[in-house]
C-alpha cells in the first residue's frame, strides 16, 4: 500500500487550492494506529470544517478508536479545486491520520446527517476507486455502511451501499467492529464480515443475489446518562462551520412534534446526569480549546433544572471566559430566570423555532409558541441587553383552514413582536416543509418549489425596507430536492447516480448545488422521480416499511389524526398510557426529580471554598480580563511551522498558538467587544508553502506568567499540530509609561535558503539577479546572497514593496512564478532593527524588556 503525502505530491499546487489545511491531517489529537490489523474510514460526505463541528464524528472517532487492534481515520469531502487535482494526478482519496488511500480499509462508514449529501457520498466513493454500486464490488474493496439520521430510509441507496445502520452507535457499533476485527484476524473474507452484518438488529441490508432485504429495529444507547465521558478528537486546523463544543444535556425530546423527525428517531428521551454534563464541560475548555459551549438538546429547556444547571456552570467557568449556549429552546418551556444566567455571558441572540404563528396551527404540530409567552422573553431580554432575536418559521406545513394564508399570518406575527421590544432586531428564516418518514407527517404531500418561493418572497416584501427585520430562506428548489431523496425508493437511487455523472456535487451548498444537473436528471428520469412529492395513501406500503425507528405505525396514525383536528398529545414521561412503542424493558422516559437533587448537591459542593480553581496543564487556567494598568506582561516566543504547517493560513496559525498558549495556562488578554479575540501578534507572515525555522510570536498577558515560560512552551507544545513547534519563549515587562514595540515595527528583514533541487534551474542566475537589484535599489543595498550546488542563501531587508521581494526576484531571474517551481524556501532567521539602528535577531531586540 503506498500512503498518500499532499505535501510531497502538491507542493506547488497546495498553495493554489483553498483552504488547503483541510486535506493534510496532522492535528493535535488525531490518533494514527497505522499497524492496526482492522481500519475503518470515517465519512463526513462534506467539506472538512462542516464535517469537524459534527458531533457524530466525534462520539464514533473516540468509540473507535479506543478498540484494541482498530483503527479509524477521518475522511470529508473534497471541494471542486482539489478533486480536480487527485483526478488530474490520479491520487486516490485518503484518510487523514496515515494517508492511506480510503479503498485498503476495511470498513468505508459515512455518517449522514442531512439528505442532500447522497451525492457527496458517490464523489467520496468515486474518488476512493470504489465502484459506485455495490454489487460491483469486489474482496479488495471496502465494506460501504451508512448510518446517521438522514437515512432512516435507505432505500434510494439500495443499490450503492452494502448495509445501513439504523440507530445510535453508543449501545452495540463499537462491539460488532471488534467482532468483526477478531474474524479478520482469523482469516474471515469479506463475504464472511458482510454475513455477520445480517445476523445485527440494527442493520438493514438490501436485496441481492435473491435474498429480500434484511429489516432493522433502530439500536437505542441505554447507557447515556451515566457513561463515563472521553473526549479524544483533532483539534481542527480549519476553522469549524460552529466552532464551539458540544456536550449534549439529553438525547430525545418529551415534545412529540409531529413534523420532527429526530423528535422520534432519538425517542425516549434520556437525561445526561448533571455530573457527566460538567465533566464534559471541563473537557471541552481545558482539552478541546472551546470557550463558547453548547448545551445541545432538541429542547434544552426541558432538562430538568436547566436554570440551577446553568446557574453552577456559569459560577464555575464565567471567570474565564466561558459562555454557554442553549441552541434549542421550546418557547413554551422557556424560564425567563434562564435569561439572567445568560445575559452574564456572550449574548449570540435568542432564537425560537416558532414554525407557524396561529395557535391552532401550532396545536396542529403538536407545540405552543405563543406570541404573548415570545413577547415577555423579548421583553426581559431588551432589559438584560439583547438586541437580535431569530425566528424559524415554515411554509407548507398541513394545516387546518383558517382564513388566512401562512405567509400573512407570518408577516402579523412578527409585525406584532415589533412592538413589544423597540431595540431588538428579528432575524427570520423561513424554509419549506419537507415530509420526512417515520413521522406522522410521512403520508403528506410537499409544496412545489415555485409555489414555495412565491410565499417566502411574500413575506420577505412585506419587510423591505425595515432596519429591524432581516429574512432569510432555505432555497426552496433545495428544499423540495431533500424531498425527493427522503421519501423517495430505489429508482432515487438512479435518480441520484445520474446526477452524480452529470456534475451536481454538494447540494446542501446553494451556492455549489448544479441545479442544472439536477433537473437534466429529472427529466431523464421522468415522473416517476417526484411521484411521492404528492404523498401517500395511508394503507400503502412506503418504501421505509422494512425500517423500525421503535416506534409504531398504529401511533403515527393515531398522531396524523390528532393533527387534523388541532388536538395536543401529552409529553412522553414515564408512566404514560398512550405508548408509542420507543419504551420496553430496559428503555423509559427518565424521571426529573432525580436530576434536581444530583445539580441541588453539585452546587452546594461547588461553593467557593470547596474546588480548586479549573486548571490546565497543571495551572489555573486564565481569566480574559483586560490587560492590567501599569506594568504590561507579554510572553515573547520563537516558532518554527514546517512541512503540513507551511501551508496554514496565517489566520489558522494564530488560532492555533493562542489556543494551546492559554490552554497551557499563560494569561491572556483578549479584546473587548461582542467576540473577544486573543492579543497576538505575529511577525512578518510567511507565503503560503514556504517553510520557517525562526517565526516570532508576542502575546499580550493579564498579568505574569504563572510557570517559567520554558513550561508554558512545553505544554503548548503538546496540543499543537504535530509540524507546528514553539522553540523558545521568554517572558517580558513593560514598565507603565512606557510604548512597547510591536513586531511589525521592528522588522528588518529575513535571511532565506533556496534550494533549486531538481530543477535545472542555474543557482548563479539567482545570485546574479540579486546582485543586480542590490545595486539599482537602495533599500536592497545591506542585502547578500551566496551559492552553493543546488542551494542559494539570500539576506534582504524588507523593502516594504511587493516587487522587491523574492517571488519578484524569482521571476526576474527565471521567467516564471516562483510558485509554479518544485524547490524548497525555507525561513532561517529574521532580524530587527534596533533603537540605535543596528540589525539583530529579534531576541536581542526586546533583551531590555525581559522580566
Amino acid at each position: 500500500m503506498t500512503r498518500v503525502d499532499p505535501c510531497a505530491l502538491f507542493k506547488t499546487e497546495l498553495p493554489k487550492i483553498a483552504k488547503p489545511a483541510r486535506y493534510l491531517g496532522g492535528e493535535s489529537g488525531s490518533l494514527a494506529k497505522p499497524d492496526a490489523p482492522f481500519r475503518m474510514a470515517l465519512c463526513f460526505p462534506d467539506l472538512y470544517e462542516i464535517g469537524m463541528a459534527n458531533n457524530a464524528m466525534r462520539i464514533l472517532y473516540a468509540g473507535l478508536n479506543a478498540l484494541e487492534g482498530v483503527a479509524c481515520e477521518r475522511v470529508f469531502a473534497v471541494a471542486a479545486d482539489y478533486e480536480r487535482l487527485l483526478r488530474d494526478s490520479g491520487t486516490p482519496l485518503y484518510g487523514l491520520e496515515t494517508g492511506a488511500p480510503v479503498a485498503s480499509f476495511d470498513i468505508l462508514g459515512f455518517t449522514v446527517g442531512y439528505e442532500l449529501a447522497a451525492t457527496n457520498i458517490l464523489s467520496v466513493l468515486d474518488l476512493s476507486g470504489v465502484p459506485l454500486r455495490s454489487a460491483d464490488r469486489g474482496d479488495d474493496h471496502p465494506i460501504v455502511i451508512a448510518g446517521g439520521p438522514a437515512i432512516t430510509n435507505p432505500a434510494p441507496y439500495s443499490a450503492i451501499l452494502d448495509a445501513v445502520w439504523i440507530g445510535e452507535a453508543e449501545g452495540s457499533f463499537f462491539g460488532l467492529v471488534a467482532e468483526l476485527a477478531e474474524l479478520k484476524r482469523r482469516g474471515a473474507p469479506r463475504g464472511e464480515l458482510l454475513e455477520r452484518l445480517r445476523g445485527e438488529g440494527a442493520f438493514w441490508i438490501p436485496a441481492a443475489s435473491g435474498r429480500p432485504a434484511k429489516k432493522a429495529v433502530r439500536a437505542v444507547y441505554d447507557g447515556f446518562a451515566e457513561a463515563p465521558y472521553r473526549y479524544s478528537f483533532p483539534v481542527p486546523v480549519v476553522k469549524p462551520v460552529q466552532d464551539h463544543g458540544v456536550v449534549e444535556i439529553m438525547r430525545g425530546c418529551p415534545n412529540g412534534c409531529r413534523f420532527c423527525h429526530a423528535g422520534y428517531f432519538y425517542r425516549p428521551r434520556r437525561l445526561r446526569a448533571p455530573e457527566r454534563v460538567l465533566e464534559e464541560v471541563e473537557a471541552q475548555v481545558l482539552q478541546a480549546g472551546h470557550r463558547e459551549i453548547s448545551l445541545s438538546s432538541l429542547s434544552s429547556g426541558d432538562y430538568p433544572g436547566i436554570v440551577p444547571l446553568v446557574a453552577l456552570l456559569n459560577e464555575r467557568w464565567s471567570g474565564y471566559g466561558v459562555s454557554f449556549q442553549l441552541p434549542s429552546l421550546k418557547v413554551e418551556s422557556f424560564p425567563l430566570e434562564l435569561i439572567e444566567d445568560l445575559s452574564g455571558t456572550r449574548k449570540s441572540g435568542l432564537t425560537f423555532a416558532v414554525e407557524t404563528p396561529l395557535e391552532q396551527w401550532q396545536m396542529t404540530l403538536n407545540k405552543r409558541a405563543g406570541l404573548e409567552k415570545i413577547g415577555r422573553i423579548l421583553a426581559e431580554a431588551e432589559k438584560r441587553g439583547y438586541r437580535v432575536a431569530k425566528f424559524y418559521f415554515m411554509i407548507g406545513l398541513p394545516l387546518p383552514d383558517a382564513g388566512v394564508s401562512e405567509e400573512a399570518a407570518i408577516v402579523s406575527f412578527i409585525g406584532e413582536l415589533l412592538a413589544v421590544a423597540p431595540s431588538i432586531k428579528l432575524n427570520l428564516t423561513v424554509a419549506t416543509f419537507v415530509p420526512k418518514p417515520h413521522t406522522p407527517f410521512q403520508w403528506s404531500p410537499q409544496l412545489g418549489y415555485e409555489e414555495a418561493a412565491s410565499r417566502i418572497y411574500a413575506v420577505k416584501d412585506a419587510f423591505k425596507g425595515n432596519p429591524r427585520v432581516k429574512v432569510t430562506y432555505h432555497t426552496p428548489f433545495l428544499s423540495w430536492l431533500e424531498g425527493v431523496v427522503s421519501r423517495g425508493d430505489e429508482r432515487t437511487g438512479e435518480l441520484i447516480i445520474d446526477a452524480y455523472n452529470r456534475g451536481a456535487r454538494f447540494d446542501a451548498w446553494d451556492d455549489l448545488c448544479d441545479k442544472g444537473a439536477w433537473k437534466a436528471a429529472l427529466e431523464a428520469a421522468g415522473d416517476s422521480a417526484t411521484a411521492r412529492l404528492s404523498g401517500f395513501d395511508e394503507d400503502t406500503e412506503l418504501p421505509w416499511s422494512g425500517v423500525s425507528l421503535r416506534v409504531s405505525r398504529r401511533f403515527l396514525l393515531q398522531e396524523l389524526e390528532r393533527s387534523r383536528n388541532s388536538a395536543l398529545t401529552a409529553a412522553c414521561a414515564d408512566g404514560c398510557s398512550d405508548r408509542c412503542g420507543s419504551c420496553d424493558g430496559s428503555l423509559r422516559v427518565e424521571g426529573d426529580d432525580d436530576i434536581l437533587e444530583r445539580i441541588a448537591a453539585l452546587s452546594k459542593a461547588a461553593r467557593p471554598d470547596a474546588p480548586d480553581s479549573p486548571s490546565a496543564a497543571g495551572r489555573p487556567l486564565a481569566s480574559r480580563h483586560a490587560p492590567a494598568q501599569g506594568d504590561r506582561h507579554r510572553l515573547l516566543f520563537r516558532y518554527a511551522k514546517e512541512g503540513r504547517a507551511a501551508f496554514f493560513a496565517h489566520h489558522e496559525l494564530q488560532a492555533m498558538l493562542s489556543s494551546a498558549i492559554d490552554r497551557a495556562g499563560a494569561p491572556i488578554a483578549y479584546s473587548e467587544g461582542f467576540n473577544p479575540m486573543p492579543r497576538l501578534e505575529i511577525s512578518e507572515p510567511m507565503s503560503l508553502g514556504f517553510e520557517s525555522a525562526d517565526e516570532y510570536g508576542s502575546v499580550i498577558l493579564t498579568g505574569p506568567l504563572p510557570a517559567d515560560p520554558v513550561e508554558i512552551a512545553s505544554s503548548a507544545n503538546r496540543l499543537l499540530h504535530g509540524d507546528l513547534r514553539i522553540l523558545e519563549a521568554r517572558a517580558l515587562l513593560c514598565p507603565d509609561g512606557r510604548k512597547f514595540p510591536s513586531l511589525s515595527s521592528v522588522h528588518w528583514g529575513s535571511r532565506y535558503r533556496v534550494d533549486l533541487l531538481e530543477t535545472g534551474l542555474d543557482p548563479r542566475l539567482l545570485e546574479a539577479t540579486v546582485l543586480n537589484f542590490i545595486q539599482s535599489e537602495p533599500r536592497l543595498s545591506e542585502s547578500s546572497v551566496e551559492s552553493d550546488g543546488t542551494v542559494v542563501t539570500l539576506l534582504l531587508p524588507f523593502a516594504g514593496k511587493r516587487e522587491l521581494g523574492l517571488p519578484a526576484i524569482f521571476e526576474s531571474a527565471y521567467g516564471s512564478s516562483i510558485r509554479e517551481a518544485r524547490i524548497s524556501v525555507r525561513r532561517v532567521a529574521q532580524y530587527a532593527k534596533a533603537p540605535d539602528g543596528s540589525v539583530v535577531p529579534y531576541g536581542e531586540r526586546y533583551a531590555e524588556y525581559r522580566a
